[in-house]
């Protein structure tokens, strides 16, 4: 065979006179083939989720934010059939404000996170709703209220806040960084970030970073799809994060930390369920919740006191 008709399709430069054809061929699907599998590795450690239990998964990755130096970012996905948010208060502990490991110890959790914001007396400023039991009253601001109910997570703004039909779980923060699949903008601004979302399959995702991101880089990342390297989340609310901003996980042989400069009066704890919950895990292809079609245990709205 002519050494140009071997050559055909072969990389610029590539010495194969002399060579048998079978061995050039080889050496062209071996080459294939290490090409394909460094493609497959460098994105399969980007987007892939270690599984720590049913229904429970992490991943700890250098996620690239705008065009700044990647941040190390954790993330957790959880089926809220199986897995519960639960919010912790500081006083449960017998003091008046704890770290995300004492939050995490407390409930024997999975993992804990720092929770919403809260005034200089250390009181939340926000609806807060546990097991079902609220535990602090709404404020109609411009902020967002993140939901687990009976057909699964979703995302309010709290001045239109409806109750959903067998509400497990609120936290009311903000601003909403995701909705409808989108993220929102904003200014420019760097601080720590600690977030709640959800994908169109009804799973639940707890997001962290360990070093200071811009609010719209983060919200960019939450709602951009997978093969562009985010999460691809339909809805996603910004928790207190900067100093506040905190993580502790230890489960199914993971560990990860990150400390706050702070410590705050209440957190957030990923617990396991005792017996698996009807919450429905569905496909949702809006960040807003559906209408319940008949009303569950509502929860007692009490107007804000004036200067709050």
């Amino acid at each position: 065979m002519d050494d140009r008709r071997a050559n055909r399709g072969l990389p610029h430069g590539t010495i194969t006179r002399g060579l048998p054809r079978s061995i050039v061929s080889l050496g062209l699907i071996c080459s294939l083939s290490v090409l394909a599998g460094c493609v497959k590795s460098e994105t399969a450690e980007y987007v892939s989720l270690r599984s720590l239990a049913t229904g429970l998964k992490y991943a700890k990755v250098a996620a690239g934010y705008g065009e700044g130096p990647p941040v190390t970012t954790h993330i957790l996905r959880l089926d809220p059939s199986s897995w519960a948010l639960r919010h912790v208060a500081a006083r449960e502990l017998g003091g008046q404000l704890g770290d995300a490991g004492e939050f995490r110890q407390a409930r024997n959790a999975a993992a804990a996170i720092n929770g919403i914001y809260f005034d200089p007396k250390f009181k939340p400023l926000g609806l807060m709703v546990s097991a079902g039991k609220q535990l602090s009253r709404l404020r109609r601001v411009d902020h967002g209220v993140f939901t687990i109910a009976a057909d699964g997570p979703g995302l309010q703004h709290a001045r239109q806040w409806q109750e959903p039909e067998g509400l497990d779980f609120a936290a009311e923060c903000g601003p909403r960084l995701v909705v409808d699949g989108a993220p929102l903008q904003f200014k420019p601004g760097l601080a720590r970030r600690t977030a709640l979302g959800f994908d169109a399959k009804g799973h639940v995702y707890v997001v962290v970073t360990s070093g200071v991101v811009g609010l719209q880089d983060f919200a960019n990342f939450l709602a951009r799809p997978h093969g562009q390297r985010g999460l691809g989340l339909k809805g996603a609310l910004n928790l207190d994060g900067g100093s506040s901003t905190m993580l502790d996980l230890a489960w199914g042989g993971a560990k990860a930390s990150v400390r706050s400069a702070v410590r705050v009066p209440a957190g957030i704890a990923v617990v396991a369920r005792k017996s698996p919950s009807p919450i429905a895990q569905r496909d949702r292809g809006s960040a807003s919740p559906k209408q319940p079609g008949k009303p569950g245990k509502k929860v007692r709205v009490r107007p804000p006191r004036p200067g709050k």
